[in-house]
């Protein structure tokens, strides 16, 4: 409250999302009314839209008494009605980093700008830089004021995140309840050893039990895992719910809406329900598949025994997991929880061959999509600058040289074994007297002036220096590639098709390249103004190929939509006639002509 930046580090469930929502109201009390034209005061950023969805429901409880307005911005879901909501000005912004820019960057930034933001939340911020935003809140960051207070929250902080987080901060004051990264006490941690097809039997009679006590979470490792289970479990009688990150966001909003409402006690997910998450009543969380890093199960147990209330956590475990069974023991440990021996045996089996070189841990979670927090990527780009300057020849004598070029009195005598003197006899000792030169195309001995041959040794020696690194900064720096793709004309549903991130992500996997939506679409007949371009795809890549098979891959779901499109009934004839009718103007002519035709075919004189 006293305007400092800030990180925030406290358990799972304790209130984190009211400590940074009370000052942030104060705050923009304290502002100038926002005017019409003008954005927001407040910015909220989070990882993924359900904890998005879930701050903003929490921040409506008190701005409608306040007389304040909070407008949700994220992606899957209708970009319309957000664009409208800001247009009529918001106090605060609830926002994903993605579709902040895209809003941002639209109608040439006239929808809203950062100009007032001068208080700014990054909740869930440790796994926000992980998960690749980096670059986005860096752009967000650099449009705000400069004065506007920055707030971090999370449950986990490790110190290689938090080393990054500060760049954005400015002398920020660290607040932390209780432990750093620690589960919840309130929470009793089972961990059952158990292959892999003792997992099923053992969850039904966990459900037998658990099921009229309240709700279930049940956490599985992939999508198609918690479509299986999701099934497998209809398929025994019992009603539930499913939650993964390759749902349509209708569906997952219905999802969480019918899981919190009592429609349905149990919910099948991945991850993606790990964080944010915030239901009453859920008495257990199970861990079909154990997770693969330690913050990943410090957010998926905390997900029950939230506000004070009492929860247990269930995990199941086999020796083919023994990898990740130092960071349950130390869960455990640090919550203070009783440690099973066969844990603490597959445990300590493992750091044992980790020592001996025979495993290697598995890391720590972080740095993986996203940002890297370790020098690993500066030595390995420095170790390839070192090894393309030895290939050149690269090497000491050339700065010698370069140093001689600045450095060559007027007229002194040459030592026997100056630097330039090597460098002029190919690096080899020059002999103390040596004897007259003799020209290699007369064969006649002629006079040597030493310093002028001195010099203009260590001239070519320095642009050969110059040459050599000339060639390593161009081999150094990546080689880019830039193509466009007009969609502008193309059918409303191929249009829709071929910018949904269902179709541009696997397409940038596959081939390599970055794919963006730029310009603004323009109606038949409207002609784009000075400054404006039609709506095209941006394509950039690291090679030629990859940008013109990204090219290829998005012509070929253009053309296939398309031609489905004028297939349809009505389609093929109408539709193009109709839009070549349209684009030419003619049509008055067409319809007289068509006129004339349907009565000479009726017997009838021409009709006016």
């Amino acid at each position: 409250m006293s305007g400092r930046d800030c990180i925030g580090v406290a358990k799972t469930g304790s209130g984190k999302t009211l400590a940074f929502v009370l000052p942030m109201l104060r705050h923009i009390k304290d502002q100038p009314p926002v005017e019409a034209g003008e954005g927001p005061i407040g910015l909220i950023m989070a990882p993924t839209r359900e904890l998005v969805q879930q701050i903003h429901s929490d921040i409506r409880k008190f701005t409608k008494a306040l007389g304040i307005r909070c407008v949700p911005v994220y992606g899957g879901s209708g970009v319309a009605q957000q664009i409208s909501e800001l247009k009529r000005g918001t106090e605060i912004v609830v926002c994903t980093p993605g579709r902040m820019i895209d809003i941002l960057c639209t109608s040439g930034g006239k929808i809203t700008n950062l100009r007032r933001v001068t208080y700014l939340v990054m909740d869930e911020a440790d796994r926000m830089f992980d998960m690749g935003f980096e670059p986005q809140i860096t752009r967000i960051v650099q449009n705000i004021r400069p004065d506007h207070q920055t707030v971090l929250f999370s449950a986990t902080f490790p110190r290689q995140v938090e080393t990054l987080a500060r760049k954005v901060l400015n002398k920020p004051v660290e607040i932390q309840v209780g432990g750093r990264s620690v589960v919840n006490k309130d929470i009793n941690q089972l961990v059952e050893v158990r292959p892999e097809g003792e997992r099923w039997f053992r969850l039904l009679e966990l459900l037998g039990v658990w099921s009229e006590k309240g709700k279930i979470l049940v956490f599985v490792q992939s999508q198609d895992k918690c479509d299986a289970l999701f099934r497998d479990l209809l398929k025994f009688g019992h009603p539930c719910l499913s939650l993964h990150g390759a749902k349509d966001q209708t569906d997952r909003e219905s999802t969480i809406s019918d899981f919190k409402s009592n429609v349905c006690n149990l919910l099948i997910a991945t991850s993606v329900a790990a964080r944010g998450l915030d239901v009453k009543d859920l008495e257990l969380v199970v861990n079909y598949d154990v997770p693969n890093h330690y913050e990943d199960y410090v957010h998926r147990v905390g997900r029950t025994g939230r506000a004070g209330r009492k929860g247990c956590a269930i995990t199941f475990f086999s020796e083919d997991d023994a990898r990740y069974a130092p960071d349950l023991v130390k869960a455990l440990e640090l919550s203070e929880q009783v440690v099973p021996q066969d844990l603490k045996a597959l445990a300590d089996g493992f750091m044992a061959k980790v020592n001996q070189g025979l495993e290697q841990a598995h890391g720590t979670g972080y740095g993986g999509s996203g940002f890297k927090f370790n020098e690993e990527e500066d030595e390995k780009r420095m170790a390839a600058k070192k090894a393309q300057a030895r290939e050149y020849g690269f090497r000491g004598r050339e700065i010698a040289a370069l140093a001689a070029v600045s450095k060559v009195p007027a007229p002194v005598a040459p030592t026997p074994h100056s630097v330039t003197q090597m460098l002029s006899n190919g690096g080899l000792p020059v002999p103390l007297n040596p004897g007259p030169a003799v020209s290699s195309m007369t064969g006649l001995p002629f006079t040597h002036n030493n310093e002028a041959a001195a010099r203009a040794a260590a001239i070519a020696a320095a642009m050969n220096l110059q040459h050599n690194l000339a060639r390593i900064q161009a081999d150094a720096m990546p080689e880019h590639y830039e193509a466009e793709l007009e969609i502008n004309d193309f059918p409303q549903n191929a249009r829709w098709k071929v910018t949904h991130k269902e179709t541009l992500g696997p397409i940038s996997d596959w081939t390599g390249a970055a794919i963006t939506t730029r310009g603004q679409f323009f109606p038949p007949g409207k002609v784009p103004g000075p400054g404006d371009r039609k709506l095209y795809l941006f394509i950039e890549g690291p090679t030629e190929q990859s940008v013109k098979r990204a090219k290829a891959d998005l012509k070929h779901v253009l053309e296939d939509i398309t031609n489905q499109t004028y297939q349809l009934p009505g389609g093929s004839s109408t539709r193009q006639i109709l839009g070549c009718i349209s684009r030419s103007g003619l049509i008055r002519e067409v319809l007289e002509a068509a006129c004339y035709f349907v009565d000479s075919l009726k017997g009838l004189p021409p009709t006016e």
